[in-house]
């Protein structure tokens, strides 16, 4: 054996070992951020579960080791209410149904839908604009190509 197969070996062998390792320590960081958002749970709460369900909590109760979270969904005429497991929330949300994460305050706020359906028209119109002057620009190429071609061969 050289030296270049025991380093290999060697390499094999840490990553054999310390690839658990990591994996179980990132499970831990989240399960306790889960943990966390579990416990700071309270009645008023807006939230979204994992399903994508937006409510706001009305009562919390422990079954057991479970929590569990009745949610009232819907609007003034059509209220209903779920009974769901706390860690089927996803994240609890602020007045604007936005995430209320730390990690997500950086980001810019959502703008209202009449501006964002203008940008899109805005957008959706000069992109047309950009592919009408793009097509009729590769019909004039073409166009000059096949009349050098034409003029080529009536040269022959």
């Amino acid at each position: 054996m050289d030296i270049g197969q025991i380093i290999l070996i060697v390499v094999i062998v840490l990553l054999i070992i310390a690839y658990p390792i990591m994996v179980s320590s990132r499970n831990k960081k989240e399960r306790q951020k889960l943990d966390e958002q579990t416990n700071s749970l309270k009645r008023g709460d807006k939230i979204m579960t994992t399903s994508g369900i937006v409510g706001t909590i009305v009562d919390l109760h422990q079954e057991g080791e479970r929590k569990i979270v009745t949610i009232e969904t819907g609007t003034a005429k059509n209220k209903g209410y779920m009974s769901i497991d706390a860690y089927a929330i996803y994240s609890i949300l602020n007045d604007n149904f936005a995430p209320n994460d730390a990690e997500n305050k950086n980001q810019p706020k959502v703008e209202s839908n009449k501006e964002s359906i203008k940008e899109d028209k805005k957008t959706t119109t000069s992109e047309k604009a950009k592919e009408t002057k793009s097509n009729n620009t590769a019909k004039t190429e073409k166009e000059v190509k096949i009349k050098e071609r034409k003029s080529k061969k009536e040269d022959k």
